[in-house]
């Protein structure tokens, strides 16, 4: 077994019944990779009960059979429908769209960036590995794996809702460290000596470019907080696509798209809505905390465009932002002049029927 594998879920596929009074057929497998699923999946996925999902997989070695003409240590890939005895608290967001923690481990080859609320969740399920608790759910078998943690978005973020300065990302970060060496033993921990440098740097690097969004956003918030009908649809296009201009915002860029589409779908039917948090009462926290979800996003597409083969996802439990992710079906991507890029599809729920046309006509490709 290479060292990889050691990391991989390992899986048996049993058939409910044999035939012509035979054992069930079945085969076990390791090394899986299985395919994201898409926006639908996720809308329709239950994630707090029992979940099922069609799941295609692929690269998967067989290391055990009982079925004629399977060799061992041949490849095989297929599909099924999963019914599930556990639930699934947060999901992984990852290049194509996104899976149930556990399933996103398979092959043992992911990056896991938490955010701050399914950090929460471990700290409410694990206490030195041991699940504190009796539901079943995904993210157990983080405890069971050399899975690879980066505390990145916790320390990033802070716990004062807004920029943490440099004192506050220290103690946050080993805050994270130490607390997941503690829950979750088996994990190997994406951390080195510049590490806080690191994330110190991307702090500075974008609170130009952070500012901007919240001065767009606190313009936008009297307009797009109330339910918006086909009615006002015109002139609200139009207040989204001059405020971006104002102040100095991509067309295309992760916000301003959300705020289009919370435009484009009536009456607040929107993911993108959810994760923007518009209030009639919109402060300056509510505005932070939308723009660390969009800049979460942003430094999963840098991940993705620089270092492919760590396979960097999310582990989230917000459903909205989730949505959000495979809504815009990011793809393409590239870094062209040390500058990062990727396409955006929007699927039809963030932009119903002609508006899909509208966003294309209204934006330009830019760089995250």
């Amino acid at each position: 077994m290479n060292p990889l594998e050691k990391r991989s879920l390992a899986m048996k596929f049993v058939e409910l019944a044999g035939q012509d009074g035979k054992p069930p057929q079945s085969v076990s497998v390791v090394g899986m990779t299985f395919d994201p699923l898409d926006y639908d999946e996720l809308a329709a996925a239950r994630l707090h009960q029992p979940l099922s999902v069609q799941l295609n997989w692929r690269h998967a070695r067989i290391i055990d059979t009982n079925i004629e003409g399977f060799d061992i240590n041949g490849l095989a890939r297929g599909n099924a429908t999963l019914e599930s005895t556990h639930s699934s608290a947060a999901v992984s967001l990852q290049r194509g769209g996104w899976l149930p923690p556990g399933l996103a481990i398979a092959d043992g080859d992911l990056t896991i960036l938490p955010d701050r609320n399914v950090i929460s969740l471990i700290k409410g399920r694990y206490d030195n590995g041991s699940l504190v608790g009796v539901d079943k759910d995904f993210l157990d078998l983080l405890t069971e794996h050399e899975v690879r943690i980066n505390p990145l978005l916790y320390a990033i973020e802070g716990n004062g809702r807004k920029i943490p300065d440099h004192r506050l990302v220290k103690e946050q970060m080993e805050e994270a460290i130490a607390f997941l060496r503690k829950a979750l033993p088996k994990a190997v921990l994406v951390i080195g000596d510049r590490s806080l440098e690191g994330v110190l740097g991307l702090i500075e690097d974008t609170r130009a470019g952070f500012e901007n969004k919240r001065k767009f956003l606190i313009h936008l918030a009297p307009l797009l907080s109330a339910p918006i009908g086909r009615r006002l649809f015109a002139s609200r296009w139009k207040n989204v696509l001059e405020a971006a201009d104002r102040h100095g915002l991509a067309r295309d860029s992760l916000v301003v798209l959300a705020a289009l589409s919370s435009v484009a779908v009536p009456n607040s039917g929107s993911a993108a809505k959810k994760v923007l948090k518009f209030t009639h009462g919109y402060s300056d926290q509510d505005v932070y905390n939308a723009l660390a979800d969009f800049r979460s996003l942003e430094i999963l597409i840098h991940l993705i465009t620089l270092f492919p083969h760590d396979r960097p996802a999310i582990f989230t439990a917000d459903k909205a932002l989730a949505l959000f992710w495979t809504g815009i079906r990011a793809d393409n991507f590239r870094q062209e002049n040390l500058r990062v890029f990727c396409d955006l599809t929007p699927v039809e729920q963030l932009f119903p029927d002609e508006t899909i046309d509208l966003w294309k006509r209204d934006s330009r490709p830019r760089p995250v």
